[in-house]
Order: structure tokens, then C-alpha cells, then sequence
């Protein structure tokens, strides 16, 4: 039973690993994304819609490019340590293949803040790769769920589903040959707004709220094997 509670409290920290690493990167993205729209919506108000997100991190377009690229670098090597502790705590194949694609989106992350806009090929392969990894690892958490596995409840459902369409939608519109997105035409009355930005934004938050339900999620994983571990000991007490 010593045994069982000292492997108990191993898990007990994974799983704290990945809540507050996740929960961290998420509130630490959300702060720099914010900040750079708001920056931004000072400048050109509500057409910072109609503008890449990406772009916030060029250097040339806006003097506060360093709050962007910074918040995903911290917010990609959070991301990275959670899928660490994910991949420890094996709670199964489905874990560690989702494991594996979130490390994968957490890199890219990374990558994306070291090299923005400024560095355009560089910049183009990596924002590629995210897109290619968002869609792994909602795709696994969508497989997971009509699994029936426990590593992605209702809301990670929710949000993994709106995130799949959000990220196949882009992939559909990437140019291969170029690894980019061919330019939205000038803004008139009979195209008031730019799809291929507006769903970029849509996937920025819908990422930034996976991680949050993720996060809670694995925080009630966490909290019902503490207590059956309790209910455990009691009965081997009595």
C-alpha cells in the first residue's frame, strides 16, 4: 500500500505538470495575443479583424511585435512541458499519441515566436507545421472521445471539433507551393471582410480555450484517482 501511495503522489505531481503548465501557457498566450490586438486596435480599430495574427509579430509592422513573439515562445515551452508530464503519467496509447502531437504544436509554437514574418520561409514551414499539428491533435481527441477514453471530456469535445473545422479550413486554403495563404483582395462592399484572417483568429482562441478545458479536464482525472486511492486506503485500514 506505501508503494501505491508513493506512485499515487508521482502521478498526483504529473498531473499538476500539466494543469498549471497548460493553464500557464494559455493565460500567458491570451495576455500577449491581447495586448497586441489592443495595441493594434488603436491604430486601424476593428480592421485588426481583417489582419493575420501573424503579423503582429513582424517587427517591421508593429513596434510591439516583441510582446507577441515572447508571449509564444513562453506559452509554446509550457505547452511542451505539459505534454511532458502527459506522456509520464500513461493513461494509455491515446494519451501518448496526443502527447506527441501536442509537443509537436508546442515547438511550433516556439518556432513561430523565434522566427516571424521577418524570416518569411522560415516562418512559412513552421506556421505549417502548426496548422498540420493542430489538426493531429484535435483529430486525436475527437478519435479519443468516440473511443471511449477518459483523457478528453465533453468540453475538450467541444472545442476539439470546432478547432478540427477551424484548422481543415485553412489547410484548404494554404497555397502547397508556396506554404502560404494568397492574399485577401481589397476590402469592399462586396468583400467586407478576409475569411483566411478571420479563421486564423477563430483558431487562435479556439486553441487557447482547448487548453483551458484540457487543463481542467486532466485536473478532475487527477482529483477522482486521488480519491479512489483514499477510498483504497480506508478500506485496507479497516
Amino acid at each position: 500500500m506505501d508503494d501505491q501511495i508513493q506512485h499515487q503522489s508521482m502521478q498526483y505531481d504529473l498531473h499538476r505538470l500539466v494543469v498549471l503548465s497548460i493553464f500557464i501557457g494559455a493565460l500567458i498566450a491570451a495576455a500577449g495575443v491581447s495586448t497586441s490586438v489592443w495595441f493594434e486596435f488603436q491604430n486601424i480599430g476593428l480592421e485588426v479583424l481583417n489582419t493575420r495574427p501573424d503579423l503582429l509579430g513582424d517587427y517591421t509592422y508593429t513596434p510591439f511585435a516583441f510582446v507577441y513573439n515572447i508571449s509564444l515562445m513562453v506559452a509554446g515551452v509550457c505547452i511542451m512541458l505539459s505534454m511532458l508530464g502527459l506522456y509520464l503519467l500513461k493513461l494509455g496509447n491515446f494519451s501518448h499519441y496526443l502527447s506527441f502531437a501536442g509537443a509537436w504544436v508546442g515547438l511550433a509554437v516556439i518556432l513561430m515566436g523565434v522566427f516571424p514574418t521577418n524570416y518569411l520561409e522560415l516562418h512559412r514551414i513552421v506556421s505549417t507545421c502548426y496548422l498540420i499539428g493542430t489538426v493531429m491533435m484535435f483529430f486525436l481527441c475527437i478519435s479519443d472521445k468516440f473511443n471511449h477514453h477518459s483523457i478528453c471530456g465533453w468540453p475538450v469535445f467541444f472545442f476539439s471539433v470546432l478547432g478540427f473545422i477551424a484548422a481543415s479550413v485553412l489547410i484548404f486554403q494554404l497555397n502547397w507551393r508556396t506554404l502560404d495563404f494568397n492574399p485577401c483582395e481589397s476590402h469592399n462592399y462586396k468583400q467586407p471582410y478576409c475569411l483566411v484572417a478571420i479563421t486564423m483568429w477563430l483558431l487562435t482562441n479556439i486553441v487557447m480555450l482547448w487548453c483551458l478545458s484540457f487543463a481542467w479536464n486532466i485536473r478532475n482525472i487527477a482529483i477522482k484517482s486521488y480519491l479512489a486511492l483514499s477510498q483504497s486506503y480506508l478500506a485496507g485500514k479497516s
